[in-house]
């Protein structure tokens, strides 16, 4: 089979930290730092190391070593639509507990 090359319009181009927000609200946690690995190439890397298109009607992340598409996102008014059919894995990290407050420090009765 033969490849063909993908024509990529960098100018519309992003890393996927520009979409750190919008991980965070899907997955709960900081995404960018986290693991990939692109299921065309094989490619191992950070989520903010993909490219990330942000000009549709979604989000689309594609793998920087090959351009093939990793993730699409679409947000709708009551769901969020993800595709992760291009990573062999996404690596989510489990949020780190927050320390307890000392006693009587923010309570609402000042006791």
């Amino acid at each position: 089979m033969e490849e063909v090359a993908l024509d990529l319009n960098h100018e519309l181009m992003l890393d996927a930290n520009a979409v750190a927000g919008t991980l965070f609200d899907i997955f709960g946690v900081e995404m960018t730092a986290s693991p990939t690995e692109c299921a065309h190439c094989g490619n191992e890397d950070d989520m903010g190391t993909l490219l990330a298109f942000t000009q549709g009607p979604g989000i689309v992340l594609r793998c920087s070593a090959c351009g093939q598409v990793i993730l699409r996102i679409v947000k709708t008014s009551d769901s969020v639509l993800l595709d992760a059919r291009g990573a062999v894995y996404l690596r989510i990290m489990n949020p780190k507990p927050q320390p307890e407050g000392i006693p009587g420090e923010n309570d609402s009765l000042g006791g």
